[in-house]
């Protein structure tokens, strides 16, 4: 069980997203912001958090060694910035819960083909059976999750 910590911990990390999703899409309805401008406060909140977080862990925050880094190594802050975007579009027309399913399962098939290519640098891990069941499950009880939506409010 020496995992098990960091099950916990993956839990708690996804516990925080549909949190996140409330709490941004009240600030939105209370400010009358746009969903873009409610994404800009999201992430200018995680900054100051980082940089919090960065001195109580580290000690402090070093500057990046650029000439190390590659362009496409830039680019998750401004993918997240969509990522958080097409949640808030989604959810008050599907609700939370369908839409923290889809998005998980859009991650969850990216992720095998991340893996299954070794993009990125990322260690190349096979799609096996159990991998393909799992997903294959969680992509059913979506389907039923979403027809059930739609039979209930049309």
């Amino acid at each position: 069980m020496k995992i098990l910590p960091y099950v916990l911990i993956s839990l708690l990390g996804g516990a925080i997203v549909p949190l996140q999703l409330a709490i941004v899409n009240a600030f939105r309805e209370s400010t009358q912001a746009s969903q873009i401008q409610s994404t800009f406060y999201l992430y200018l909140g995680g900054a100051l958090a980082s940089l919090v977080l960065s001195y109580v862990m580290s000690g402090g925050i070093k500057p990046p060694m650029i000439e190390n880094a590659t362009w496409w190594m830039w680019l998750p802050g401004f993918l997240g910035s969509f990522y958080i975007l097409f949640m808030f579009i989604a959810a008050p027309k599907i609700g939370a819960g369908n839409t923290l399913l889809w998005v998980f399962l859009g991650q969850m098939y990216f992720a095998l083909i991340l893996s299954q290519t070794g993009l990125f640098g990322l260690e190349v891990k096979a799609i096996d059976i159990y991998k393909i069941a799992g997903l294959a499950l969680v992509t059913i009880g979506g389907i039923l999750m979403i027809y059930g939506e739609t039979r209930v409010n049309g």
